[in-house]
């Protein structure tokens, strides 16, 4: 049983924010460290294989996340949202501040590992208290906004984590104390929901006496994983496929790969407004732009017109995120959420380590990265005409029920 009494009030933009906010820290445990690449090398050079050890430092959270989500998942339906919430804040906060203090490797690779364990848990029971919390249309609205968050925090966290990196290797690591504002915060507006809907006698028996929904789960997993795969081949990939498109210093790849990204905040707006039409076809729409942008990548001649596809490719990484989110959040009852956004946010960290190995069988197959985009262009056009003859045999499926 929860350690919380559910708590029955309406919540409200407090909330709200404090979830966005906190949405966004799972991001910020990876893209901090990004632009410090160079100087952890420089600074870590006599550590054995430095090569493939230090980028370690930056994928560590990510693995947490693929592991351990789901153990955080089955702990928030079992003993509450709220104080798993604040413990993985501080977690996080802790993990995040302790390279800044020792400047040992081992050191570092320690607090990776627990800002991994606590971002694993921030995720799962933010997303879990998003659904808790709105109903669906109120939902969508907030992760319409923190998808238009996350680029511009992603933005500035970039920013700073270079300008920090100038002071010292040890100043980046400043950045993860933000997650103490927000833990303050949390203490004092976030409460223990209870159940929005409750059954009445003689009613079906509730969902905490049926067993967890498997089927559905990897139903969410499985599309999850398809569409995060896809979603990596562009982030990933892009830069070395500029280069051999005729884009040859760091900083010019670096502006062409950013004007392509302001798709991403008009892609959010996208999927609020798209909600009306339902996640199916949503996804649908996803898997289109994937078509066009990546297969239009593969078959550019030149970076121009790469960038322009692009662009709509980006426009997609904008609505994968709130979607697939709002896609979990609907096909699990309270009683199941957060196991099931546990198996969601593993399944989309674990496809950032499976995309690069499928991609790079996929270029050996196609003859090169251009003809690897194509194919995962193709890919995605067939997941839009399946996801569109799904939608159309069963108008109301299970695995989209809205509660």
């Amino acid at each position: 049983m929860p350690t919380d009494h559910p708590d029955h009030r309406q919540a409200d933009w407090r909330q709200g924010w404090i979830l966005v906010m906190s949405g966004f820290l799972p991001v910020m445990a990876i893209i901090a460290l990004s632009p410090t690449l160079p100087t952890l090398l420089a600074h870590f050079r006599d550590v054995g294989n430095p090569q493939l050890m230090v980028p370690l430092l930056i994928t560590a959270p990510s693995a947490c996340i693929a592991l351990f989500a789901p153990v955080a998942g089955v702990v928030t339906d079992r003993f509450g949202r709220r104080n798993l919430m604040l413990w993985a804040m501080a977690v996080y906060g802790i993990g995040g501040f302790i390279p800044f203090f020792i400047d040992s490797f081992w050191a570092v690779v320690a607090g990776r590992v627990v800002i991994g364990l606590g971002e694993a848990a921030v995720l799962t029971v933010s997303n879990t208290l998003l659904a808790d919390y709105f109903e669906e249309k109120a939902r969508h609205r907030w992760l319409m906004l923190q998808g238009l968050m996350g680029s511009i925090l992603g933005t500035v966290t970039i920013a700073c984590s270079g300008f920090l990196a100038a002071k010292g290797w040890q100043w980046p690591f400043a950045v993860y104390g933000i997650a103490f504002p927000i833990l303050f915060a949390s203490v004092f507006y976030l409460f223990e929901p209870a159940p929005r809907v409750r059954p009445q006698p003689g009613a079906a028996a509730p969902a905490a006496a049926l067993p967890f929904p498997y089927k559905v789960a990897l139903v969410v997993c499985g599309v999850t994983v398809l569409l995060s795969t896809i979603y990596y081949v562009q982030v990933i990939h892009f830069s070395v496929l500029l280069k051999d498109l005729g884009v040859q210093d760091p900083q010019s790849i670096g502006l062409a790969m950013a004007i392509p990204s302001l798709g991403v905040p008009i892609g959010a707006v996208i999927f609020r407004a798209t909600t009306r039409y339902g996640v199916p076809n949503q996804i649908a729409l996803v898997f289109a732009g994937y078509c066009i942008g990546l297969g239009g990548i593969g078959l550019a001649p030149d970076y121009e017109v790469a960038l322009a596809f692009a662009f709509v490719q980006q426009l997609a990484n904008g609505i994968i995120v709130p979607v697939l989110v709002a896609f979990a959040q609907s096909s699990f009852s309270f009683e199941h959420r957060g196991r099931g956004m546990g198996w969601w946010a593993s399944s989309f960290f674990a496809a950032q380590f499976v995309s690069p190995a499928v991609v790079n069988v996929v270029r050996g197959m196609a003859g090169g990265l251009q003809g690897a985009f194509v194919v995962f262009g193709v890919i995605a056009g067939i997941g839009a005409v399946v996801t569109l003859v799904v939608r159309g045999r069963a108008r109301a499926p299970a695995i989209s029920a809205r509660i």
